[in-house]
């Protein structure tokens, strides 16, 4: 029986610049940490900056757009990922097979040019318009700065602003102009529109 997944594929851009050694023990925790909340079925770093998650059909594109905020918040100037994202089948009983693992690949080896986002599905028709609007998503992700993403991903997975303000210790009405600047409420509508779609 085949079972519908999520799979990102992706590579740390820049690794070899910098402390190579903190940014992978970075990505590590952070994915370690989406595992024990639950949010992401497993996960593997290999080759040393590469690495694959399965999780959810629903929750691939979120997933993804929260780790690329995360890597921005922790250093804008340097930390990011590219990640293709596959939507699919998983077989029975066998890891690492099924077309979400293909479409994954796929998606990361056929990206564009100056984008770090790429998603597939099993639908052709799907795929040229998803592919038509992710670069704008990949364009506003790309343009937060350091503080921008921190907010942004602290507010991923709260309520309120309000608790935003409460964990970060800082004025709600700061938060508040800040998600604004950063167009959180329209990624997070962009989101539920691919969702919608696929």
């Amino acid at each position: 029986m085949k079972a519908q997944i999520s799979v990102i594929t992706g590579d740390l851009v820049n690794s070899q610049q910098g402390d190579t050694a903190s940014y992978i023990t970075y990505l590590d925790n952070l994915l370690a940490k989406l595992q024990q909340a639950k949010c992401l079925r497993q996960y593997d770093i290999f080759r040393g900056d590469s690495f694959q998650i399965v999780s959810k059909p629903d929750q691939g594109l979120f997933l993804a757009i929260y780790i690329r905020i995360a890597l921005r918040a922790a250093d804008a100037a340097r930390w990011d990922a590219r990640l293709g994202i596959g939507l699919g089948t998983q077989q029975a009983k066998s890891t690492g097979y099924g077309s979400a693992f293909l479409n994954s690949g796929n998606a990361l080896d056929g990206m564009a040019k100056n984008c770090y986002l790429a998603l597939k599905t099993d639908k052709q028709k799907i795929n040229s318009i998803v592919s038509d609007l992710l670069p704008m998503l990949d364009h506003v992700v790309g343009q937060l700065s350091q503080t921008e993403a921190n907010i942004v991903q602290t507010r991923m997975f709260t309520d309120t602003n309000k608790d935003v303000a409460t964990v970060l210790q800082k004025a709600t009405s700061t938060i508040s102009a800040t998600l604004k600047r950063a167009a959180f409420e329209e990624i997070m509508l962009f989101i539920k529109a691919i969702n919608r779609m696929t």
